[in-house]
């Protein structure tokens, strides 16, 4: 059976502002749905375009599984009195709870970008098509990642087709950090994480994470100890 895809269309950092920030605003779905494609008709020429557009903005905000509303409803409190660079942060843990090709392409990339400053399209292209298969709708939607995540600033490209990774960013927030551990344990079916690799996490390869125990203290995480020094932290 064929891994679902489904990333296939380039999405902008404030397509997603739009509708994290109307979601509490709109009476019903149908709403929503008419306020957003308006919205997008001035990004996007084509029909089927701004279709696959607003589909995938609806999956990462709206249409969240039922495992998932509480993190959704979290990171909507979090967005609203947030900085540019945490509802950045908010919004690509909620593109990882979505879309797991998402998630395996910021993956794959993490891994590269551990072992070289370096990392071209043909290279991830690659990677992509060995988990999901030689199918065009894999390049298409590689392309889609990767486009999206260059306008987001988190992907540089100062050679053609080469990338590199410009600035990290700082997660500072207690309140988000949490919550981005609890989204990273959900995505990579981890039981535990110890506190000291949660950065190395290459799902998150465009932040830097430094996690203290007493941040992680809630109802949602537990922190365990094992041996001398090293803390586990997990889902309860």
């Amino acid at each position: 059976m064929k891994k679902a895809v489904g990333f296939d269309q380039k999405i902008q950092l404030h397509q997603l502002d739009f509708i994290a920030n109307e979601i509490s605003r709109m009476s019903s779905r149908d709403a929503l749905y008419q306020l957003v494609d308006e919205r997008l008709m001035a990004d996007i020429g084509g029909a089927k375009s701004r279709v696959n557009a607003r589909t995938i903005l609806f999956k990462i905000w709206f249409l969240v599984s039922d495992d998932h509303i509480e993190l959704r409803d979290r990171a909507l409190a979090m967005y609203q009195r947030g900085t540019p660079e945490e509802k950045l942060i908010l919004h690509w843990g909620m593109c990882l709870l979505a879309y797991p090709f998402f998630k395996d392409t910021a993956e794959q990339l993490g891994y590269l970008f551990h072992l070289q400053d370096e990392v071209t399209s043909e290279q991830i292209g690659r990677k992509m098509k060995g988990l999901y298969g030689e199918r065009r709708r894999v390049e298409v939607s590689v392309n889609a990642v990767l486009s999206s995540l260059r306008s987001w600033g988190v992907l540089g490209m100062e050679k053609r087709n080469t990338h590199t990774i410009p600035v990290k960013i700082n997660v500072l927030s207690s309140d988000i950090k949490k919550w981005l551990v609890q989204v990273m344990l959900i995505v990579t079916g981890k039981m535990v994480i110890e506190l000291s690799q949660l950065a190395g996490e290459p799902c998150i390869f465009p932040f830097e994470l430094s996690v203290l125990e007493s941040e992680l203290s809630g109802n949602q995480l537990e922190i365990t100890r094992q041996g001398i020094g090293r803390l586990l932290v997990g889902l309860k």
